[in-house]
């Protein structure tokens, strides 16, 4: 979802500058527009990331609580004291690492694809359906290796 959102986002921002010669300014004006376009938001995307992971990580332990204690009558000690101790060195590095790795994909291809406009407004929107579908792709297959890779980092790998 943040996929879709954000790099369609940035796609017709930058795709829209760079339609309206806005890009092209800034390059005569002696701006590096990378430098001053794209680096924020690779920064701030993954940042965001992180902190939307760990938000999304305690609302989910919350709401496994209060399914638990008011859905099946568990004790409160006991959801929180089995939460703790299933928890995995292995679970707590893929959870952190990914979302950096993530928001990065997320930015990069936003960016490239609304910099690489062209076309008009037709070329924006098509540069924000490609943004999207290559975000999404691309979070799919560097997830399974970055996956793979962190589980024989820790030697669950079969």
């Amino acid at each position: 979802m943040v996929a879709g959102r954000n790099a369609s986002g940035m796609a017709s921002e930058l795709g829209s500058m760079k339609v309206t010669e806005q890009i092209d300014a800034m390059r005569a004006l002696g701006t590096d527009p990378t430098k001053k376009l794209v680096t924020p938001r690779v920064v701030s995307t993954v940042v965001m990331m992180f902190f939307l992971t760990i938000i999304s990580d305690l609302v989910g332990l919350t709401g496994g609580w209060i399914c638990a204690t008011l859905l099946l009558g568990l004790d409160s000690s006991q959801y929180w004291s089995q939460a703790y101790q299933n928890l995995v060195n292995e679970d707590v590095t893929m959870g952190l690492v990914k979302p950096l790795i993530f928001g990065f994909i997320i930015a990069t291809v936003g960016c490239y694809y609304g910099l690489s406009t062209k076309g008009g407004t037709q070329g924006v929107g098509r540069a924000t359906t490609q943004a999207v579908v290559a975000a999404s792709v691309l979070i799919l297959v560097v997830d399974f290796f970055v996956t793979r890779l962190i589980m024989a980092w820790f030697g669950s790998l079969v």
